[in-house]
């Protein structure tokens, strides 16, 4: 009997459909369970668990091995990877609880310097939009800030004179332990300049998040008349985060606030002040320079 078109249509479609859920199948049971209950095998297994993506069954055991290994050469080790598999999977709140757990029980661990920059990005991964509560920013900048001052690097030119320098030295006297010492602080610093570099950047973004933040407040405040309170975070803007694009918009918003108080002496200080700071934008307070002036002239 002739197959119809649309059989051979189902056919191929259930045909397709099997060798997908074979092919699933596979993948999910590439990783095999450890047949003792052996620490170091179970932590094996995680691993190859998160090697295979597979942060739910890796985070199970972890955790288990987490109280098992407590006060062994594992426990840094146990404690790294169960904070990686938290944060792969982007759950952010759980591997800052294990990324600061590692760095208070462990302090010395090879793995704290990872740590210390892991921990400053799960806290950026929890940062908010500017108009939310902002904990997780400022503790993103604290503990990029933090990374910072336990991890300099010099120059990435003389690092990378340095590095070429001592390893011919080193392969001119192999026996010279002082040169591989040097070589290998050098190596250190350069290998972490990504890192330092993306916790400036991070810094600055953050910063300016928070600067908007406030400056949104003060703008509310500002539009519903309540001026002691806008000016209250325009001056916190000007004073804590001069460095962001927000501290011109501040000083503007700071001197509107002034004159519709009243305020003239204060105002004229405030527009000396955007005077010499933005000599380039004078011209956008042109009215309230008017403003005290003509009361200047009246009083």
């Amino acid at each position: 009997m002739p197959v119809s078109r649309p059989m051979i249509t189902r056919m191929a479609l259930i045909t397709l459909v099997f060798l997908a859920a074979g092919t699933l199948f596979t993948a999910c049971s590439s990783v095999k369970a450890p047949k003792s209950g052996e620490v170091s095998e179970r932590y094996s297994y995680a691993q190859a668990l998160i090697a295979d993506e597979d942060y739910d069954k890796a985070v199970f055991e972890l955790e288990s091995l987490m109280f098992d290994t407590r006060a062994t050469a594992l426990e840094d080790d146990v404690l790294f990877s169960l904070a990686e598999a938290y944060y792969n999977s982007k759950q952010y709140l759980l591997a800052v609880d294990i990324y600061k757990r590692l760095l208070e029980q462990t302090p010395g661990s090879p793995y704290a310097e990872d740590a210390q920059f892991k921990l400053a990005q799960s806290h950026k991964k929890l940062s908010p939009v500017s108009t939310r509560d902002h904990e997780h920013t400022r503790k993103a900048i604290r503990e990029f800030q933090l990374y910072l001052e336990l991890y300099p690097v010099r120059d990435p030119q003389q690092l990378k004179s340095d590095i070429d320098l001592y390893t011919e030295l080193s392969r001119l006297n192999p026996e010279n332990d002082s040169y591989k010492r040097s070589l290998a602080a050098a190596e250190a610093q350069y290998a972490r300049i990504d890192n330092v570099t993306e916790s400036i950047s991070s810094i600055t973004l953050l910063r300016e998040k928070l600067a908007e933040h406030e400056f949104s407040i003060a703008e509310h405040y500002r539009k519903l008349k309540k001026y002691r309170g806008a000016l209250s975070y325009y001056d916190g803007i000007i004073r804590f985060y001069p460095d962001t694009v927000y501290v011109e918009k501040a000083w503007y918003g700071k001197i509107d606030v002034l004159v519709k108080r009243e305020k003239w002496f204060e105002a004229q200080a405030a527009i000396e002040a955007y005077d010499q700071q933005f000599p380039e934008n004078m011209g956008k307070v042109d009215d309230f320079r008017e403003k005290v002036i003509r009361h200047f002239e009246n009083s």
